[in-house]
């Protein structure tokens, strides 16, 4: 089961996210779906438009959880991610 304790060894596509740090400042606050995943970007569905991310700038809430990633300790390939992450 998915949950915050384990939510970097479940898919990401899909989640509800909204960006709550980045380096990037014009990142911060936007909220959308995660529609795709590479070793370090993100692909968000923003009102219909997709945002490529990069994971090691930013850190994301998922809606409804509580739960916040730090997306540098994602960034990994997906199919990679399973034996490599950490519970935080």
């Amino acid at each position: 089961m998915r949950g915050p304790d384990n939510i970097g060894k479940h898919e990401l596509i899909g989640l509800d996210i909204k960006i709550l740090e980045s380096l990037d400042r014009s990142l911060v606050g936007l909220e959308g779906k995660i529609v795709d995943e590479s070793k370090n970007i993100l692909v968000m569905d923003v009102d219909g438009e997709e945002k490529r991310i990069a994971k090691k700038v930013v850190k994301f809430g998922i809606k409804g959880s509580g739960t916040v990633i730090d997306g540098a300790k994602i960034a990994y390939r997906p199919e990679d991610r399973i034996k490599k992450v950490r519970s935080w």
